[in-house]
């Protein structure tokens, strides 16, 4: 252990907040900085807010809150997600953050009641080496806020000079701790709504992220407290004026205690330098920093942390490189391009999450009603056309839009198109659900040209473009008992969803859009998945389904003699295999499917809701489900 020298903030003060934010793959490093957190400060409550996707990962077997970047309700979330790189929108979310963190008030482990709680952020790339004395004193004594310089005095002829730091910010927002007040909450809000679009890396315009933003902070508010402790914030940019000494049990800074360390740009090879944005410091000239950054490093890149840092960025985010626009000695990184066909979807856990979502969106989602309405002719039938862009094809192409199968009315009695069923690309043929899970799935998953696939349709224009890109796919169609599970039928193989012929843990991903509606029995179909696929795989499928409800709707049921028993008036889908028979629908879905995954043995089942103007996924309830299978 590195610090069991740690003394506790003492009992008399109030107690400290914490939270950090990251992306999946720097998990291990937040996991290191809670474990900091709570041998220093017993009892602390600590909250990761994941910047990311919230999957991927075991919250459990990290034993940390890891809470969800939706959780936020960030009212221009899309844009921003749209708008930043992985850097920006980390950054951009942290006044969001402390909102929540006021928001949620005094916990039952501080003394008073009616006292707010003092909440500290941490950049994930920290350890702290002592408890945050100075900063519980200085919040107790009525400080408003506690900010850290880059810097303690000149550094004229420092490597990071003067100068430096009036275009990067005096302080370093990978700490700030705020009192939670009314005034320092008006203040935040002022925060957040700078984030929304100005929280950009723009040195020519004087910006870098929040940082010049805080600069503002003394001038807002009373009781600023800039915290002037050697101890505070050690890093790459001030090691010029830091000397770290002392026996493991009592590092200090400068002759004080070692509050934290804070390994920003860290290198994670086993290298001699110690940051990616430093040509000058290195382990064997670090007085004192190398010997940390090496025992840093080989936690972070533990056995057991591999897998979570090779998780890929969501949102198409290919990660830092190895410059960037603050690393000396380049011009900066070329400038951040989103790719054209990235999908903003929200995740949904349970039906109270996504009717949250319903209300919180009311408006939102009344405008998304009223584009798609500004797009239907009135007073006619024929089919008409709009362009959007097909992720599957790539590039923008007219969208083929009929009025067949509608099944609604608008407030003058014109039809509502059946949206879901009928926007087809006219390159690719494919209709908007279709389209939405293939685009899901390859913005979500990243699967590797080699990825073994399972597919439950082999006959349609699906099957062969995935073919073409996917070696290792697999398809198939359900011919009864025409021949035998697993064998071929004109060249297409028979398989029955609910008694796969594949060998136990054959799939990386299993993919189903709008099959098992058409399965008798969808729980014994969960289970032959869950068996076939490996563990860490992925069962993704798309079903009709009543997104604002919990039961299902059930249609029709097979009895045990064979026979069908209808509840409900016989409704009948296209078959690829029986274009005149068609199939039958044998429910649509709630949220009790979730109950049928978890019985499965699947994990943590969700599903993605999505609407997007700019590709053509129209209409309410528009979702794709995803289940995996634990390790």
């Amino acid at each position: 252990m590195i610090a069991p020298y740690l003394r506790v903030v003492p009992e008399n003060r109030s107690a400290l907040r914490f939270f950090t934010i990251c992306a999946r793959n720097f998990l291990p490093g937040a996991q290191i900085l809670c474990d900091s957190v709570r041998r220093a400060h017993p009892g602390a409550v600590f909250t990761v807010y994941l910047c990311d996707r919230d999957m991927g990962y075991d919250a459990e077997a990290l034993g940390m809150d890891i809470e969800p970047l939706e959780a936020l309700g960030i009212p221009a979330l899309e844009r921003m997600i749209r708008t930043y790189n992985i850097t920006e929108l980390c950054t951009a979310i942290k006044p969001y953050c402390f909102l929540r963190e006021f928001a949620r008030g005094p916990e039952a482990e501080m003394e008073a009641a009616e006292q707010s709680p003092h909440v500290v952020y941490l950049d994930p790339d920290i350890e702290l080496f002592s408890p945050l004395v100075e900063v519980a004193e200085a919040l107790d004594a009525g400080a408003s806020a506690v900010l850290t310089p880059h810097v303690l005095k000149p550094a004229e002829r420092a490597e990071f000079a003067d100068d430096h730091f009036l275009r990067y910010g005096i302080y370093n927002l990978g700490f700030i701790a705020l009192r939670a007040t009314e005034a320092v909450a008006d203040v935040v809000r002022w925060w957040a709504r700078r984030m929304v679009d100005q929280c950009i890396i723009d040195l020519p315009q004087g910006i870098f992220v929040d940082q010049k933003w805080m600069d503002l902070l003394p001038a807002f508010l009373d009781g600023v407290h800039v915290l002037r402790h050697p101890g505070y914030n050690v890093a790459y940019w001030n090691l010029h004026e830091r000397r770290i000494h002392g026996p493991d049990t009592a590092l200090q800074c400068n002759g004080q205690p070692l509050r934290f360390v804070h390994y920003s740009g860290i290198i994670v090879e086993d290298v001699e330098q110690l940051s990616r944005h430093s040509g000058m410091f290195y382990v064997s000239n670090s007085f004192g920093y190398g010997p940390l950054v090496r025992r840093y490093r080989a936690r972070l890149t533990a056995p057991e942390n591999r897998r979570l840092r090779q998780l890929p960025y969501a949102f198409f985010w290919n990660g830092a490189g190895d410059s960037n626009a603050h690393t000396p000695g380049v011009g900066g990184a070329p400038a951040w391009r989103r790719p054209d066909s990235f999908l903003f979807a929200r995740q949904a856990f349970s039906l109270e999450q996504y009717l949250g979502y319903l209300t919180a969106e009311a408006r939102e989602i009344e405008s998304q009603r009223a584009t798609e309405a500004a797009l239907t002719p009135k007073g006619r039938r024929e089919a008409f056309e709009f362009t959007c862009y097909c992720a599957v094809c790539g590039g923008r192409h007219p969208m083929v839009t009929s009025f067949m199968y509608s099944c609604a009315t608008d407030a003058e009695g014109n039809p509502i198109p059946n949206w879901r069923e009928h926007i087809a690309c006219r390159s690719c043929g494919l209709p908007n659900r279709v389209r939405a899970s293939v685009h899901l799935f390859l913005q979500e998953f990243d699967p590797a040209p080699d990825s073994r696939i399972y597919i439950t349709e082999q006959k349609t224009a699906l099957y062969t473009l995935l073919s073409g890109r996917f070696s290792r796919l697999t398809g198939s169609e359900y011919f009864g008992n025409r021949v035998p599970k697993g064998a071929m039928f004109d060249g297409v193989r028979n398989e029955n969803f609910e008694a796969l012929s594949f060998q136990s843990e054959s799939f990386d991903y299993l993919l189903s859009f709008d099959v098992l509606e058409h399965v008798p029995h969808p729980e014994r179909a969960f289970a032959e998945a869950f068996r076939v696929l490996e563990p860490g795989g992925s069962l993704i499928f798309s079903v009709p389904a009543h997104l604002d409800r919990y039961p299902s709707t059930v249609r029709a049921e097979l009895a045990p003699d064979g026979q069908i028993v209808h509840h409900l008036p016989a409704e009948i889908h296209g078959n690829p295999v029986d274009e005149k028979g068609g199939a039958l629908c044998f429910r649509h879905f709630g949220w009790d499917v979730m109950d049928m995954l978890r019985e499965a043995g699947f994990r943590r089942p969700f599903l993605y809701h999505y609407w997007s103007r700019e590709f053509g996924y129209f209409g309410p309830g528009q979702a794709l489900f995803v289940a995996e299978k634990p390790r």
